[in-house]
């Protein structure tokens, strides 16, 4: 135990010069030139840093706002348009556009497997005749669609709203615990239930449902609007080519803001009522572990056979904790900031714990273990490993000659892929060494595999990333887009959506800065603009709706919020210069 222990470290120190230390001055060279207030690493670590406010801002209402207010009475309240909103997006829901992770990544010479989103798009022509008429459609690799609704001045850059068109398969084993049929699009007269009614249709029909009252009112703008969909978001969008479509059109750099979903509609914690705005996302590492081994007769069996001892690797590997993180280079910081500034029956240790934070290594340590008590907010201050797939083993009667496990990883914002790789690679070493195998390595951004332990007798380990993704980088806050797209959300929760709960100014929606759970096709336009916000207006987070699994579902009043919204949101931000 002993010896490989030693052999570890020796290892581990060099290649951590290598590898780990430069990925840690990296992150340090990042935290000090965009956050130069940090006082450095003295008693108080790099949590010594400038007291934290909240980037609350306050309701924005457009200038037309009121002249409008009988349009925005009609989208919230009217049963007519409720019911017209229903059947639209019944419709949306009832066509299958389910999108699969073995389907060709070649479009052009595989037509024929996409045409169910042809169905679709004759669905949206049909259904939204103005939003056709006035806008123009691009088809991008045959199926992706980019609209264009043009701007009279061209001086301003432009908007870009976006959605998906596609749904993740149902489990056919499933299909006995939906309560109503998956593609039905049932109704009861307060939940829309069926696949994509929450994961995102609804964003996407909520769109065109805004721009055709706009038209209607005659509106012209003076920003160009796009709008981007998708066909493959639940395949990791590795078909969209709608970003360098739009980038071809515009250039780098070239527009005012994104739109598209994600973050926490609307939560309550105690009698604080937030909305959490995605404004950062992890990033992403898929890797394969794999063990190579002798096989033979299973009447004879090694000691340890390579599922045994990948058995013992899932072990290490659950066993070894990531470290977490409570940090402004995360903008759950800012929401917790938010919930100790705002919340009024908040634990007073735990709230002078989230102000002390960064000024104080035992605050931090409080408020860091306060959040990694649950799962659903664990996630948020550190990066993740789920294993999700092992194989290994051909017959009942022969030694297993190959297993292979596949991690998936979400990054923290505080570290890259290097930095999560070595973990993995530190727990494979471990093993390595206890079972006396070799160790093959593929380094992230590496040039081919290189050996790390020579190869034994008792076969040999390797590990190798397979998908990557960096953290994104973070929508800036406080500044004029952040006031307009955070004041927007709350005019429409509190001005249209609940107006009797915030007549009388006593209470507030408190807007805040959030970390996305997921990685959505914002991925693909980090260089079209700086400003990438990831939110759905509406009652309940999609999570909490079944989004992905079985019973999927949405309050329609969140359906109604969303078209009130982008009614709003697209004529604030054409009346501001850039």
């Amino acid at each position: 135990m002993k010896e490989y222990t030693d052999k570890v470290g020796k290892l581990n120190l060099f290649r951590n010069l290598s590898l780990g230390a430069i990925s840690f001055l990296l992150v340090l060279s990042f935290i000090f030139k965009y956050y130069p207030h940090v006082s450095g690493y003295g008693n108080e670590g790099v949590y010594a840093i400038m007291d934290p406010k909240c980037p609350s801002v306050p309701k924005y209402k457009h200038k037309n706002s009121d002249i409008y207010k009988n349009v925005l009475d009609k989208i919230i309240n009217d049963e007519t348009f409720r019911n017209q909103s229903v059947a639209k997006m019944q419709q949306a829901v009832q066509i299958d556009t389910s999108s699969y992770d073995d389907e060709p990544t070649n479009v052009s010479d595989n037509l024929d497997k996409f045409q169910r989103f042809n169905e679709f798009h004759d669905f949206l022509k049909a259904e939204f005749p103005n939003f056709h008429k006035h806008l123009k459609l691009h088809h991008v690799n045959h199926f992706g669609l980019v609209y264009i609704w043009e701007g009279s001045d061209e001086s301003l850059k432009p908007l870009l709203l976006m959605a998906h068109q596609d749904v993740v398969p149902i489990n056919e084993n499933t299909l006995g615990e939906w309560i109503h049929e998956p593609f039905s699009g049932y109704y009861d007269g307060k939940y829309l239930y069926g696949r994509g009614s929450g994961d995102c249709k609804n964003l996407l029909i909520g769109h065109m449902e805004a721009v055709e009252e706009l038209i209607k009112l005659d509106f012209k703008p003076r920003r160009t609007v796009i709008f981007s969909y998708g066909f493959d978001e639940e395949a990791s969008g590795i078909r969209n080519e709608n970003a360098k479509f739009i980038e071809g059109l515009y250039g780098p750099n070239s527009l005012y803001a994104v739109m598209d979903e994600g973050g926490v509609s609307l939560m309550d914690i105690g009698e604080t009522k937030m909305a959490v705005v995605g404004t950062g996302e992890k990033g992403y590492l898929d890797l394969s572990i794999s063990i190579q081994k002798k096989g033979g007769h299973s009447s004879i069996p090694q000691d340890h056979t390579a599922i045994g001892i990948m058995g013992s690797l899932i072990v290490q590997l659950e066993n070894h904790k990531m470290p977490t993180y409570f940090t402004e280079l995360n903008p759950t910081f800012y929401q917790y900031v938010c919930l100790a500034e705002n919340s009024v029956d908040i634990d007073e240790s735990l709230k002078q714990d989230i102000l002390r934070s960064q000024i104080d290594k035992k605050a931090n340590e409080n408020v860091r273990h306060f959040i990694n008590r649950d799962r659903y907010s664990s996630y948020a201050i550190k990066t993740t490993q789920a294993l999700d797939i092992i194989n290994g083993g051909v017959k009942a009667n022969a030694l297993p000659e190959f297993v292979e496990l596949i991690i998936n990883s979400r990054v923290a914002l505080e570290e890259n892929i290097e930095i999560a790789f070595e973990k993995f690679l530190q727990d494979t070493e471990i093993i390595a060494y206890r079972y006396d195998l070799g160790l093959e390595v593929e380094l992230p951004y590496g040039n081919g595999t290189q050996e790390l332990i020579e190869p034994t007798e008792n076969g040999v380990l390797t590990i190798k990333p397979i998908q990557m993704l960096e953290p994104s980088p973070i929508t800036p806050i406080g500044d004029k887009q952040w006031e307009i797209f955070a004041g927007t959300i709350r005019h429409v929760y509190e001005n249209l959506a609940y107006s009797d709960e915030y007549s009388n100014g006593e209470k507030q929606i408190i807007v805040t800065p959030g970390l996305g759970t997921g990685n959505t096709d914002t991925k693909l336009y980090w260089n079209l603009t700086d400003h990438i916000y990831r939110y759905r207006p509406g009652v309940l987070p999609s999570v909490n709706a079944n989004s992905h699994g079985i019973n999927e579902y949405i309050e329609f009043d969140s359906h109604l919020q969303i078209i009130a919204f982008i009614f709003e949101y697209i004529q604030a931000v054409d009346q501001v210069s850039d």
